[in-house]
């Protein structure tokens, strides 16, 4: 009888054990196993610098983290510069400069900036001991034979020579004459020349209507001189007109050695990656590079849709320095988080506590965000 009941409770357990009844668990695959475990998020560090908070920025266009380690706003509506320490404290604002909209600095520590004429100017900080408010701004460079060219983004390479980007508002509704360029300039302001980018080309190596550009140079700061001094370069592109579209709307311009010399050449290693992509970007405004060679982009959106596009959110996005995008922060609105026509962005150049600055534009404030796995 014992017998009997022992085999019955071993065909229950049997049964019991069914496979396709209770289905063994499947193991997802190594990549997927652990993506919500430490996944990095940017979160918004309070406070914002807003109205609210005590800043009167309005309309900020452009911001750029400082060779000094200072944060530098243009502050376009109000007409000035503003300097900021990299907490966002005000450290001082510079006398008036019309409508600034992009700045830079040299290794001597004077910023050079552009305000959508035909002007470039400088304010020397080193000689007035960093005191903003007391340094003169002056007129390096006029274009006077093109009235028309304004000049739209900025940014220092080999120390003290710079690129400018411009547009010729005049010519810009045409599809045969050139009105995107890139100038180089020697350190003495003088212009050493034009880019010499494909005519209102569609692809890589041309340009039309530049929004901005970054110097290669800004990933090895205080790191290695040599390679400081490369020429290569990224910019951004509105990369429409009612005739003309060009879908790279980043492109990275490297250099080769040819016959001896250094030439600038587009970089075709960034194909078929999302920096290169048409997917992420309607109006890129901005583009920043920290040591690591990670890639920001600020992208002002598409707030209305036309027949021709998809709504594309405001906010930044930021790439490997292989073009992969790694996080993305978009949306638009003027709550936190959020973004109406953002046109600036600065990193702070180490991975360490690295932070992330936006000038929202339309919401007349600066966001600072901070990469964590909280």
């Amino acid at each position: 009888m014992k017998r009997i009941g022992i085999i019955f409770i071993t065909l229950i357990l049997i049964a019991s054990c069914s496979h396709d009844k209770y289905p063994l668990p499947t193991i997802p695959d190594a990549e997927d196993r652990y993506s919500n475990i430490g996944k990095q998020v940017y979160n918004l560090i309070h406070p914002v610098l807003d109205a609210e908070n005590g800043y009167s920025f309005n309309q900020p266009s452009d911001i750029y983290f400082g060779v000094d380690n200072f944060v530098y706003v243009c502050d376009t509506d109000n007409n000035r510069i503003v300097m900021l320490d990299a907490g966002g404290g005000l450290q001082g604002e510079s006398g008036y400069i019309e409508h600034p909209e992009a700045i830079t600095q040299t290794d001597s520590l004077a910023l050079l900036i552009v305000n959508k004429t035909n002007e470039i100017y400088k304010i020397d900080l080193f000689k007035y001991d960093h005191n903003i408010k007391n340094a003169p701004i002056e007129l390096v460079y006029q274009q006077i034979s093109e009235p028309t060219r304004q000049f739209t983004g900025i940014s220092v390479h080999n120390g003290f020579e710079y690129y400018v980007t411009v547009i010729d508002i005049a010519d810009s509704n045409t599809n045969y004459l050139e009105f995107s360029f890139i100038y180089d300039f020697h350190p003495n302001h003088k212009l050493k020349g034009t880019i010499p980018l494909y005519v209102n080309g569609t692809g890589l190596f041309s340009a039309i209507l530049p929004t901005s550009i970054i110097s290669v140079r800004e990933a090895y700061l205080d790191i290695s001189g040599r390679l400081e001094d490369t020429r290569a370069f990224l910019f951004t592109q509105t990369g429409k007109t009612s005739l003309l579209y060009n879908s790279f709307k980043v492109q990275y311009i490297s250099t080769t050695l040819f016959e001896g010399q250094e030439v600038l050449v587009p970089f075709t290693g960034f194909i078929g990656t999302d920096v290169y992509s048409s997917g992420y970007f309607w109006n890129p405004e901005d583009i920043a590079l920290d040591r690591q060679g990670f890639i920001f982009v600020v992208d002002a959106g598409a707030t209305t849709v036309s027949s021709d596009s998809i709504l594309y959110n405001p906010g930044f996005f930021r790439f490997s320095s292989s073009g992969t995008l790694l996080q993305s922060v978009v949306g638009f609105g003027s709550e936190p988080k959020k973004f109406n026509n953002p046109k600036g962005i600065a990193v702070s150049p180490f991975l360490d506590d690295q932070l992330v600055y936006v000038a929202d534009t339309g919401n007349n404030r600066i966001m600072i965000f901070k990469l964590s796995t909280d």
